[in-house]
């Protein structure tokens, strides 16, 4: 259900919901949603449309295999697997400007494949009922359901690769104009694939199935896991089964399964600053920022040291959101005295300058953030690539 409101939510354009598809890393689910929407698409297509003639694929009776390889399925997701989602995720790591270069990493592959395939997977569903109208433009006869999907295709694509990769709009239109050069891919997939010998494609399906039944296998035992925590918590005083599961559900985004497993850590033990930190961080993601105060402050009076001092960072944000800009520049620039090369506390104290005029020196922090980013490590561009991006954004919006 969660995965269903998080796709509903991407449709309609919330950022969060596509960074919470993103985050599940829900790979399974998201072929599955993409093969369902595709194949509706191509069964509705096939019965409106006669095939061309002289089809190669339909002289005398279709194998088991032709008739499965007629749909184009399995070409449709060995392209957007392995070239097409590959492609974006180097191309924004290249133009994004951070000096990552045209790389990809395993994590950011996942993500994006756990975001994009169902969304698209949807944009083919609701294409499917479309096909049988067709648009008269001047001498052209267009299916509405065909120039839905084109449409629909491009402009959600464009916004999820600027999502996903915290880059400009301008910057992620140039990365989907430039991923159509992989057409050509595709086209050789669908036109000659069946005329490849088996012995050759027996390879693909033997990666294919490996990497399903891994996956299987890791959500087994994810499934074991959580039933094993979840044993643990028949035992009324075992606070951190409890943390644990809170820490579960937290990093998927469910946040009332979160904040009440860390609630029912804090009843057994609440002087344990771990319970207290990461209530504060649901309660933040709920946009309850008295609460997360709260919960920070008493983080922060149990162990001040907690986090490496990442405590100080959040409890001046969460006054930054609560209208108090003196105590959240007091906390940031203390912060900031001890991890200096923090971006996102940085970031903040930005923010909190300007809201209080001081233009001239959230411009400062703001160059700092990004002197420090070149010169970093290609892997702290990576990691923190969120508060970069929003660290161009905000040094435009200032020169305006």
């Amino acid at each position: 259900m969660t995965f269903l409101l998080e796709l509903l939510g991407a449709l309609a354009f919330r950022s969060r919901s596509l960074r919470a598809l993103a985050a599940r890393r829900a790979v399974i689910p998201a072929v599955i949603s993409l093969s369902i929407g595709f194949l509706a698409f191509v069964l509705v297509r096939n019965a409106f449309y006669e095939a061309p003639a002289g089809t190669p694929y339909l002289r005398g009776p279709a194998t088991l295999l032709e008739s499965f390889l007629n749909v184009h399925l399995l070409q449709m997701l060995l392209f957007l697997s392995i070239v097409y989602v590959p492609y974006l995720v180097a191309m924004s790591n290249l133009l994004a400007g951070d000096g990552l270069g045209f790389s990809m990493s395993r994590t950011e592959y996942l993500r994006h494949l756990s975001a994009l395939l169902p969304l698209w997977g949807v944009l083919f569903l609701t294409a499917a009922p479309l096909l049988p109208l067709f648009l008269v433009l001047g001498f052209l006869d267009l299916s509405a359901g065909e120039l839905w999907l084109l449409l629909s295709m491009t402009v959600y694509t464009v916004w999820a690769i600027k999502e996903l990769n915290y880059i400009p709009v301008f910057t992620s239109v140039s990365i989907f104009g430039l991923s159509l050069l992989t057409l050509p891919v595709l086209f050789v997939l669908t036109n000659f694939l069946m005329s490849l010998p088996f012995f050759i494609m027996l390879p693909l399906i033997f990666i294919f199935v490996m990497r399903f039944r891994e996956l299987l296998a890791a959500k087994g035992s994810e499934r074991h896991f959580l039933e094993h925590l979840r044993s643990l918590t028949v035992n009324p005083r075992d606070a951190d089964a409890h943390y644990q599961l809170g820490l579960l559900h937290f990093q998927r985004g469910n946040w009332d399964a979160a904040e009440g497993y860390f609630q029912a850590a804090l009843e057994i033990d609440p002087a344990d600053p771990d319970y207290h930190y990461y209530k504060g961080r649901v309660l933040e993601a709920r946009g309850d920022w008295a609460g997360a105060a709260r919960e920070y402050e008493t983080t922060y009076s149990l162990n001040p040291e907690y986090g490496l001092g990442d405590v100080f960072r959040e409890v001046g944000k969460a006054y930054l959101h609560l209208e108090r800009p003196d105590k959240a520049i007091e906390f940031l620039r203390h912060f900031l005295l001890r991890r200096g090369s923090d971006p996102e506390g940085r970031y903040w104290l930005a923010v909190v300058l300007q809201r209080t005029g001081k233009v001239d020196e959230m411009r400062v922090q703001l160059n700092t953030i990004l002197d420090q980013a070149r010169s970093n490590p290609r892997f702290f561009r990576k990691e923190h690539r969120q508060w970069i991006y929003r660290t161009r954004i905000l040094l435009r919006g200032s020169t305006e």
